[in-house]
């Protein structure tokens, strides 16, 4: 995938003004073309996500790196783009609050898978510090 940028910017500002004209009149319809153009986009990129992630596999495996933590990298990525896109739509709609919340379950999520790495990482640097 080559990415086509222009076709993403292009479709994103008709949606955005096909909402901004429809707000005037029916702010719901506003609201579930906003919703949907972003739903729309996240699954053009998908592809792209594929790729990346055969990508950085690709690396991280040159490395030596445990397939686990590899699963918590990729979890981690989909926690922030689920948050941050769940996030801006509820900022689009004008509930900042709930933004604020959706943000904050994000980084518990996030904090939550790292827990087992965390934990791997304070046993190796005790092992080290005992010999």
């Amino acid at each position: 995938m080559s990415m086509d940028i222009y076709a993403v910017v292009i479709f994103c500002i008709i949606s955005a003004i096909l909402s901004l004209v429809l707000r005037q009149y029916k702010p719901e319809f506003s609201m579930i073309i906003s919703m949907a153009c972003s739903a729309l986009v996240i699954l053009y990129l998908m592809d792209g996500m594929v790729e990346i992630k055969a990508n950085l596999e690709n690396v991280l495996s040159g490395a030596n790196i445990p397939s686990e933590l590899l699963g918590v990298i990729f979890k981690g990525l989909g926690i922030c783009i689920l948050s941050e896109l769940a996030s801006q739509s509820c900022k689009d709609a004008g509930e900042n609050a709930i933004a604020l919340k959706v943000e904050l379950a994000g980084k518990i999520a996030l904090a939550l898978i790292s827990l087992p790495l965390f934990y791997e990482l304070l046993e190796t640097a005790s092992n080290l510090l005992h010999f």
